[in-house]
């Protein structure tokens, strides 16, 4: 790879850093505290306008040069930030080392910043606005890093959606039925859904308790009622709604959700373990994500970067190749306490003050005001509600404890063995799927991450009254969290399901019998692979169902059967040729898609109503009640006398009328829309279910040959800001970094 650089593409003044034919750099240095300085200069190089954007997105400061218009995601923001001293006091908690590469990092964009101030070329976007850059600092990056870590390395909260839920569904058809629905819409676990680890896991499925119906019922009883306007609100909260909507427009990470494949020695067609990884993180322009090689003395890695915090999180050494889903396990639980007047709050028979923490807020045009934050000895304030007279307070096990992660980008970028791997996650926190393959041949899975375990009698979906009884029990042993070496079972493959058998929901239905794991593995059905069989993989499940055309087969058997010795339609030939294939402009596709949408609204709408808009609707019920309904085995009869095969037939026929009313009645104009990415000046990149970043690595026993692409490109501006995009549009890789 070395031998394609150009002499011409180095920067000027800037020695150590080389760049490769598409704009990456790679840095070389004497030491590594020197190799992360030249990171933060490298990146800020490349990302200093989108740097300025996330670091006063994850801090609270939008609204002071955007205006008014960012306010509302910064007091989102604030509600649940640190202060400078609390920030602070984690990082200087941190190794040493980590310190340093902070440290160093932020003093490598100060230089770039400097650099660029005195030349007159700072990015666009600070003359546009009216300002200009203060320094860098660590605390920029530790802000950054807190947000990261709560976006991707966590899962929970959800207590305050499901209390809204029963609520609401007390004014509809199943009203007296709710928990009924709570179960069937929320269910705790279903061991059909796949999993990563194979296996029913064996006798640590004791670790989670199961509450039973009368533990539910008397928990939801007991909860005071605020109402759904107030829970909606601090449901919004809870979710960070409006500051992951803002991110998507100022290019800050805003979508969880991530794929990846490990084939061992045994399932490799060369021997050699390959290892197909892609972070889903948003698309947008420039990435969100940055790509860097350092070269150092006792570091060398490839891979991708967050910008605005050192060390690579996703990529490859000389040593090892790893990849990260996102774990979504249950590490957030709402508790409910009675308040005491306006400002104090019960536990354990003693009135405890509510802690109010002020920010202040700067909005452009506007004098300053402040902001306050109110929090429990859980931590923030949810739901502060006087008419209920109860306080409603996030506990999470990242709490404080979010740099932790970076343990782990320091570790595993110098990792040769399991034993490294073990010791670079054992303290984080949040929690990830983790792949790794070696040089010698050796690969793995982890389940990371410290999960707490609950009184069994709670039942972890609805809000817990804050005694000392219901406080969480310890984290799951590191011995119990899901695990393989060697993996016996062959290919492992996760795209955000469950881990292994007996883990349970949680508070979320995350995982259910149909899950979109199935559409990967579809594609993954040889005996032996390739990374090339990886790649084609990404290619196939951005254009497949998440179904898995699960329902096809059932509607056209419904309608053929209906039909009777009528002829076929061409709406049902369609649909019956349909292999699940969810290419644009198919109409089979476009037809299947809005008989599953027909399917959910004819099952479902009349008894718990459209949840108070199609988008909760939707995600509410999946297509794994979808099924359970049919099959009538859910709690609650939504088919409610009629037979499966009339909800078929119906859903069809309904489909069919709407998608004659939005496009005509020539069948022709029925085209599937397959999703793009927006890139400004050029058409738009179809097919937008890939990941933001896409690392296929193969290990020869010289070492790793790894292919990325990451579009737009690598920089913000510049002959590099969207030379990955034919790449994208091709669905084609280029060559990363080697030594």
């Amino acid at each position: 790879m070395t031998t394609l650089i150009l002499a011409s593409l180095l920067l000027p003044n800037q020695p150590n850093i080389e760049r490769d034919p598409f704009g990456v750099p790679k840095v070389h240095a004497e030491n590594v505290v020197e190799a992360y300085r030249l990171d933060g200069l490298a990146c800020s190089q490349d990302r200093l306008w989108q740097m300025e954007m996330s670091r006063r997105q994850c801090r609270g400061k939008l609204a002071e040069v955007l205006g008014p218009a960012a306010e509302r995601s910064d007091r989102q923001v604030l509600a649940r930030a640190y202060t400078d001293t609390e920030l602070q006091a984690q990082f200087d908690a941190l190794p040493a080392d980590v310190r340093a590469a902070f440290a160093a990092y932020s003093d490598g964009v100060n230089q770039d910043i400097a650099d660029r101030t005195k030349a007159g070329n700072l990015p666009a976007g600070y003359k546009e606005y009216g300002f200009t850059p203060e320094p860098w600092t660590v605390l920029d990056s530790c802000a950054i890093v807190v947000r990261l870590a709560r976006l991707f390395g966590t899962g929970g909260a959800g207590e305050l959606r499901n209390l809204a839920l029963l609520s609401y569904l007390t004014t509809q058809k199943v009203k007296g039925h709710e928990l009924d629905v709570l179960d069937d819409l929320a269910w705790p676990n279903d061991r059909r859904s796949p999993t990563t680890v194979a296996g029913d896991g064996g006798p640590a499925q004791t670790i989670f308790g199961t509450p039973t119906r009368a533990a539910t019922a008397a928990q939801f009883a007991a909860i005071p009622r605020p109402n759904l306007l107030e829970l909606a609100g601090a449901i919004a909260m809870a979710d960070q709604t409006d500051s992951k909507l803002l991110a998507s427009h100022v290019g800050a990470p805003y979508k969880t959700g991530s794929y990846a494949v490990l084939v061992p020695r045994s399932k490799s067609a060369t021997g050699n373990p390959l290892l197909l990884t892609a972070p889903q993180m948003g698309h947008a322009t420039p990435s969100i994500i940055h790509e860097v090689a350092i070269d150092a003395p006792g570091l060398q890695v490839a891979g991708m970067e967050v910008p605005g915090i050192p060390g690579v999180a996703i990529g490859t050494s000389p040593q090892m190749a790893w990849g990260l889903t996102s774990g979504v396990a249950d590490i957030e639980d709402v508790f409910w306490a009675p308040m005491v007047g306006r400002d104090g709050y019960t536990y354990d028979g003693k009135t405890l003050p509510i802690e109010k923490v002020v920010f202040n807020v700067k909005v452009k045009g506007r004098p300053d005001s402040t902001f306050t934050q109110l929090r429990t000895h859980h931590g923030p304030v949810l739901l502060l509600s006087s008419g209920a007279k109860v306080v409603f307070s996030l506990k999470s096990g990242l709490w404080k404890k979010e740099l932790a992660m970076t343990h782990a980008l320091s570790g595993l970028a110098t990792a040769k063995t399991a034993a490294d791997v073990d010791k670079a996650v054992d303290s984080v926190p949040t929690t990830f799927n983790l792949f790794y393959v070696t040089r010698d041949g050796h690969s793995g899975y982890r389940y990371v991450g410290h999960v707490p375990t609950r009184n069994p009698a709670l039942d972890p979906r609805l809000p817990s009254e804050d005694t000392p009884a219901n406080q969480w029990r310890p984290a799951v042993p590191r011995p119990a969290m899901p695990r393989l070496d060697d993996s016996p079972q062959g290919l492992i493959s996760n795209w955000n399901n469950k881990s292994v058998a007996w883990w349970p929901n949680g508070d979320t239905p995350v995982w259910g019998r149909i899950f979109r794991v199935d559409t990967l593995r579809a594609s993954l059905g040889k005996a032996k692979l390739t990374a090339f069989d990886l790649e084609k993989a990404a290619w196939d499940i951005a254009r497949r169902d998440d179904t898995n055309g699960f329902f096809r087969a059932e509607i056209v058997r419904a309608v053929a059967k209906d039909r009777g010795r009528s002829p076929a339609t061409e709406a049902e030939k369609q649909l019956a040729g349909w292999d699940g294939w969810s290419v644009q402009g198919s109409v089979g596709a476009e037809v299947y898609r809005e008989c599953v949408r027909q399917l959910r609204m004819a099952l479902f709408l009349k008894s718990i109503g459209n949840l108070t808009g199609e988008g909760l609707f939707v995600q509410a019920v999946q297509p794994s009640v979808i099924a359970e309904a049919l099959d009538g085995k859910t709690k609650y009869d939504y088919l409610a006398g009629t037979t499966r095969d009339a909800v078929l037939v119906a859903s069809f026929k309904a489909a069919l009328a709407e998608l004659a009313m939005k496009h005509g009645s020539d069948i022709r104009n029925w085209q599937y829309g397959a999703g793009s990415i927006t890139v400004p000046g050029e058409t738009p990149v179809p097919y937008i279910n890939r990941g933001t970043y896409i690392q296929v690595t193969e290990f020869f026993p010289d070492g790793p040959m790894a292919r990325s692409v990451a579009s737009p490109g690598v920089s913000e501006s510049g002959p590099h800001a969207f030379d990955q995009v034919p790449l994208a549009r091709a669905w084609t890789f280029k060559p990363m970094w080697r030594w």
